[in-house]
């Protein structure tokens, strides 16, 4: 449907994901509670269907094509732990290493294959999970963000457009000699030694 709309793809974009409540550790919640389908929903979610489906219908057609790219969002979650997400962590680390596996799957067939990951981006999904800083700390929207952000360099969250550009970037030919790599968009919250933040 999409090639007879469009014609042949030449970039895919997996962009689908989120966090299972049900794999999230609360106070009500531990983690050896936790339901192994809750688990599988995270990775069904952010591994299986976020990028292993999509990559198996596109892909042979962009390696037939001899050229193409596909980005995949991550999350800085992947590379660090999320406090209680462990499941959510452990999928998106599995999509990072899935980039990698299948950038060296598919580069000799012609396609690049990229991962981004995002720190925090101010969207609905985001917005949502301020709500935990707003109760907790009886701020504002604004106000949970300025808490969540108050270590990064940046001192902010991103914005959509900022995550677009750099996906554009990576499917553009400015990328064509990319492959197999993760680029981290987080305001600089992985070079922040948070051991240290306690002299600051």
């Amino acid at each position: 449907a999409v090639q007879a709309r469009l014609g042949t793809p030449s970039i895919l974009l997996n962009g689908a994901g989120g966090n299972d409540p049900k794999a999230t550790v609360t106070a009500e919640l531990k983690f050896e509670d936790i339901a192994l389908s809750a688990w599988q929903g995270n990775f069904d979610l952010n591994l299986v269907g976020g990028v292993l489906l999509p990559c198996q219908v596109f892909g042979p057609t962009l390696c037939a094509a001899g050229r193409g790219s596909i980005i995949n969002i991550a999350s800085v979650g992947g590379l660090v732990a999320v406090p209680n997400a462990a499941a959510y962590s452990a999928s998106k680390a599995a999509l990072i290493m899935m980039t990698r596996s299948l950038a060296v799957d598919l580069g000799p067939r012609g396609v690049r294959v990229n991962a981004v990951s995002p720190g925090w981006v101010r969207t609905p999904m985001a917005d949502e999970e301020m709500s935990v800083i707003m109760q907790r700390d009886g701020v504002d929207l604004e106000g949970a963000y300025a808490l969540a952000t108050k270590n990064l360099p940046l001192r902010r969250p991103s914005r959509p457009e900022e995550i677009a550009g750099v996906v554009a970037f990576l499917a553009s030919a400015d990328a064509s000699f990319i492959t197999g790599s993760n680029i981290v968009v987080d305001g600089g919250s992985l070079v922040v030694d948070v051991g240290m933040l306690a002299f600051e």
